[in-house]
């Protein structure tokens, strides 16, 4: 499947559950510390990465 043919459901699940990268070390995240609503339609994930210790956060649009 590509997103050229993912239906809306597909991509807003990929977008939702991105994995990042921690912007200090490159290591790739799979599991946010926290992750709340901050809008109607925006979750902010709260993320530390465990091997360097710098703690981020992402936004992500749904719906």
């Amino acid at each position: 499947m590509t997103l050229e043919n993912a239906t809306p459901a597909v991509i807003s699940f990929a977008r939702y559950f991105n994995r990042p990268l921690c912007p200090a070390c490159g290591n790739e995240q799979f599991v946010p510390e926290l992750s709340s609503f901050v809008h109607e339609r925006r979750v902010r994930h709260a993320w530390l990465c465990e091997p360097c210790g710098n703690g981020f956060s992402t936004d992500v649009e749904v719906g």
